[in-house]
Order: structure tokens, then sequence, then C-alpha cells
């Protein structure tokens, strides 16, 4: 899969006193999650100018030939602005291709079992107020961007992200194709396909029979796990979204943006939050202290160095110790990157963790080989 970014936040740029059309005008790139490698297809893209909630398009958009094959790692895009725009608009920027364009949270898992083709997902700017602009090149701050999934009934799913080149703080392949995946299986979604909900039926029953679950995510990123979880299943008390402290910001954001108004369903007394988890320190007493039904992991094992204190967390967080009773589930979904993650279930099996049930989900790679997602669900056996 493909992600297009911001490299640079878009500016705008005020003519009016030369009376010309402003403009709009971003660089951008088209990358895997990670980065690590730019698409080397040639594919079209279009630029649009779009309402504040980023569906209505205001004006007519302009196409761009990203050249992949030439070697193309970035692209330049302006958006002349009539006169007769007002208000705030947005910058959206997708492929002009309906069979690559992402635009529901269900197409990742239904397309990507079914063709080899791939995907590319769009992305769109911060606010831009044209009334407000008092400079001639004005950066829209801060340096965030924004994709949108459809969930179905008019509602959407909207996730902030980090512009720029950076890996963190991005939504990474698994945690996208885990997020599609629970969207298949929620009970309130009306997107849902026989064809995923029983690959994997222990955490299905879980999350769509028990009341009052306590979940914690470790290593939430921009929160797209959780927040997935949290708009598609009601029946959550606790939801804890943890990382490092330089994740705080990013997951705040979007916690304090929510994309459509709380379900008349849901628990009416949730938490929703997120906390500072460093696996390799001792618990806080947020984590320590209660029963957790289910530990969620995406995109965490990558690296062997802090797997040690991932499994070691994942331990403690399912312990009896304490006085909790019972044992929570782990799921954990992830993209083998290279041969050395398999210390990962080395260490969950001296853990006395077992894998319970797991399924593969492909992915098409546009221009490369096919990949695959895989999830896990583990269980701790007896001590």
């Amino acid at each position: 899969m493909h992600y297009i970014r911001f490299l640079k936040s878009p500016r705008l740029i005020d003519n009016s006193l030369r009376s010309a059309p402003s403009s709009l005008t971003a660089k951008i790139t088209i990358t895997t999650d990670l980065g690590e490698s730019f698409l080397w297809e040639d594919i079209n893209v279009i630029a649009e100018l779009v309402s504040q909630d980023g569906e209505k398009v205001v004006g007519k958009g302009v196409e761009y030939a990203w050249k992949g094959r030439e070697g193309m790692r970035g692209l330049e895009v302006v958006l002349r602005i009539s006169p007769r725009v007002d208000g705030v608009v947005r910058m959206r920027v997708r492929s002009v291709s309906g069979e690559l364009d992402v635009r529901r949270l269900s197409e990742v898992v239904d397309r990507m079992g079914k063709d080899e083709e791939g995907s590319v997902v769009g992305v769109w700017s911060m606010d831009v107020n044209l009334s407000t602009s008092s400079a001639k090149v004005k950066e829209v701050q801060p340096p965030l961007a924004e994709r949108v999934f459809q969930i179905g009934d008019g509602k959407a799913l909207h996730i902030w992200e980090e512009t720029g080149e950076s890996i963190a703080r991005h939504i990474w392949d698994a945690g996208l194709t885990l997020s599609s995946y629970l969207h298949t299986i929620s009970p309130i979604s009306s997107m849902s396909t026989s064809t995923t909900s029983s690959k994997l039926p222990v955490l299905e029953k879980l999350l769509q029979e028990k009341s009052e679950l306590n979940i914690i995510e470790l290593g939430a990123g921009c929160g797209i796990v959780s927040l997935t979880l949290y708009h598609h299943f009601p029946q959550i008390s606790n939801l804890i979204l943890t990382d490092l402290p330089e994740a705080s910001e990013i997951l705040s954001h979007n916690i304090s943006h929510p994309p459509f108004p709380q379900s008349p369903s849901r628990n009416s007394t949730t938490t929703l939050k997120h906390e500072v988890l460093d696996w390799s320190q001792p618990l806080p007493s947020f984590a320590s202290e209660k029963k957790w039904d289910l530990v969620m992991v995406a995109d965490c094992t990558y690296n062997p160095d802090v797997v040690p204190d991932l499994v070691k967390t994942l331990k403690e967080l399912t312990s009896e110790e304490g006085g909790k009773e019972g044992k929570g589930l782990v799921c954990v979904a992830m993209k083998v990157r290279h041969e050395s993650e398999i210390v990962f279930f080395d260490l969950m099996t001296e853990a006395r963790f077992e894998v319970l049930e797991k399924c593969r989900i492909p992915i098409g790679v546009l221009g490369g080989e096919g990949e695959e997602i895989e999830i896990f669900v583990f269980g701790r056996k007896g001590e």
C-alpha cells in the first residue's frame, strides 16, 4: 500500500493586491508506510480545493502525473483560487483512479484479498482560512494532515498525522488493516462482510458479546486502531491509548477531534484517553491496577531491540497478580519486514503466551511484490 504525503505543508499565496488569483501550493510524495520506498509506478493524482468538512469540491481540481518510473520523489501541486471562493477551505490530493483510491475503511480488507494491484491512500490538509489571510505567503499550521475513511451511514473515521518524511506518528499498514478488519466485524457497521467475520472468532466473540470492556493499546501512534474500536463497539467501558511522550500531541489531537457525534447506544461512562507508557519502565498505576480484557498492538514488532520490553509489558498487563481476575487477550497485527522479528514469538512462548487464532490478509503493492498483514490473538497459559 502507498500513501500520498505532504512533504511541505500547503502554503497560501495571496495575490489579491495584484488582482490575480491567489493559490494554494504544496509538495507531495507517494511512499510506503515507513517511507522506505517511493511509488515506482506512473499514476495520475488530482489536487482539489474542498470545503472544511473535506467532502464538497470547491471549483475544478487539477490533475498531475506522478512519474514513478522516472524516479520521481516529489511533486509540486498548485491550486488557483477563484476570487469568488471565500471562507475556510482545504486541499485534498488523491489518486484519480477509483480502483486505487481508498475511500471506505472496508476496502482495505475487501480489496486486498481480491487483487494484486495495490492501493493509494489520499490526504487532506489542515484548514486554510481565505478570509483572514493578511500575508503574501501563509503557511497552513500546525504541520498536520488528515486521512479520511468512510464507515457507512454518512460517517467517516478521521485520523490526523504529522506531515513530512518522518515515519513516526503516521498510519502504518498493519494498523490500518487491523482497523479495517475491526470495522467489518462490528455489530453496528453497515459494511460488515461475511468474508472476514469468521477469521478471528475468539476476538470477534469478545468484542461483540462482552459488556463493559476494558481495552488498552500499546504503541498507539496516531490512534487509528483504538479510535476504530471506540466508534464501532459501543459497549467499551475503558479505552486507553498509550505510547511514548512524543506521541502525546498527535494522540491528544485525534481524541479531541471526534469524527462524528457519540452514538446513542454508547456507554455514557466510557473513558477514552491517552497516557504515556514506556515499556522499559515499571507499569504505571493506570495500567497495573485494572484488569484488561484486551491489549491491542499494531506495527510494534519491527524493532527487535524493544521487543523484550514489549513482551514484558504484555505479560504484566495480563497477569492475575494484585487481585485481578482472569486473563485478557492480546491482539497483535504486524507486517514482517525482516527475519529478526521472529524473536517476538520466541519471547511470547517463554512468557507462556499461546496463539489462539491467527489470520493473514494479503496486501497488493502497486509496482511491487504483494505483502501480507498477519493478525494474531494470544492468550496466557495457566501458571
